[in-house]
């Protein structure tokens, strides 16, 4: 094997998805803590399941302290605008009285649909929305939800809706918030300057299936 291609396979065991340092940072080099590391086993074990087993648990692609956070408090009676479904969807949809969840991939929407049929859930409101149209929703008045989710094609676009959207006092759930790339940083932007003062909390995480850490806010 050429020495190109085992730094290659190097790099990848080591730094994941090639944007951080190493799996255990995040994209803009902070150290996971030690408390975050009792959350390894769980990533690694899930990571297992789906790339080798074929198992995808139902669990939401997350950070896993930012879930027990979310999960602490969602009340409800709160109303929910989420950006990209999928497991968190179920989530959501347990914990909240009524949520819109958009989504732009035609496949994955149908593999949503068939989770939230054999879950029972029937109060989700599960938009199939082309990429570019998915943050134009008239209907939907502004300072009217108590949680945006911000986690699905545009970033940027998405976060510009949440901030209108969100009620006052409300939450913005941000993912991948360090991320490089143009759209985050835009997104990442727009989220500080609405916030409240001190009103940011920070989540630097691991997740399931992927083993490295990530950062939501």
């Amino acid at each position: 094997m050429r020495l190109g291609t085992l730094h290659r396979y190097w790099s990848r065991l080591v730094t994941g998805d090639g944007l951080r340092k190493t799996r255990l940072h995040t994209c803009s080099g902070t150290l996971i803590d030690l408390p975050g590391l009792r959350y390894l086993p769980h990533s690694l074990w899930s990571t297992v399941l789906w790339k080798v087993f074929g198992y995808r648990q139902h669990v939401p692609w997350l950070g896993y302290r930012a879930v027990r956070r979310l999960e602490s408090i969602i009340r409800p009676d709160w109303t929910i605008l989420e950006f990209g479904s999928g497991m968190s969807t179920l989530l959501f949809a347990q914990l909240a009285g009524h949520l819109v969840s958009v989504e732009t991939d035609p496949s994955w929407y149908d593999k949503v649909q068939q989770l939230l049929r054999a879950y029972g859930i029937t109060h989700v409101d599960h938009r199939l929305c082309p990429p570019g149209q998915h943050t134009f929703h008239p209907d939907l008045a502004a300072h009217s939800f108590d949680l945006i989710v911000v986690d699905g094609f545009a970033r940027d676009l998405e976060a510009a809706v949440a901030v209108d959207k969100v009620k006052p006092g409300g939450h913005i759930f941000l993912d991948n918030s360090d991320v490089p790339w143009p759209e985050y940083q835009a997104a990442r932007r727009l989220v500080l300057e609405a916030a409240a003062p001190g009103g940011v909390w920070v989540f630097n995480d691991f997740c399931p299936f992927a083993v490295q850490v990530n950062e939501s806010m």
